[in-house]
């Protein structure tokens, strides 16, 4: 699955939350863990800043999840990354790996599943904005 080169990301430098630019990077495995330090570069204010994104493990990541370990997934609910999510739709069992805000203001996760690989999700949605979505 390709990346983005753009994330929304905290701008340490402008004190807001903005799109950022991907300028290069370089996967660094440490201590058996495999990470990407990116340098990603603010569309705003243009400076950098170094960014350490955790790359996706192999599948023996979810590989280990059982049913009765996982949260089962709803949208009103918050997850934390690394927890264990049980998909009932879709029968599949994953965890997060990233959290994020959409452009539309939405709280979403990314959820690595065994059968499905990467989704985005959202979370922590009022029961009636969902309400709201059923009517139209």
């Amino acid at each position: 699955m390709a990346r983005s080169k753009y994330i929304t990301h905290f701008c340490a430098y402008c004190h807001k939350e903005t799109k950022m630019e991907a300028v290069g990077g370089k996967a660094v495995e440490a201590n058996g863990t495999e990470s990407l330090r990116v340098w990603f570069r603010c569309q705003r204010c243009k400076h950098s800043a170094l960014i350490d994104r955790s790359v996706p493990a192999s599948k023996s990541a979810v590989a280990d999840l059982t049913r009765e370990s996982a949260t089962e997934y709803a949208a009103t609910k918050v997850f934390t990354i690394g927890e264990a999510i049980y998909h009932s739709e879709w029968d599949d069992l994953g965890r997060v790996i990233a959290k994020n805000r959409t452009s539309g203001g939405v709280q979403a996760i990314t959820v690595s599943f065994q059968k499905l690989g990467e989704r985005k999700l959202v979370e922590n949605l009022r029961a009636d904005a969902l309400s709201d979505a059923a009517q139209v």
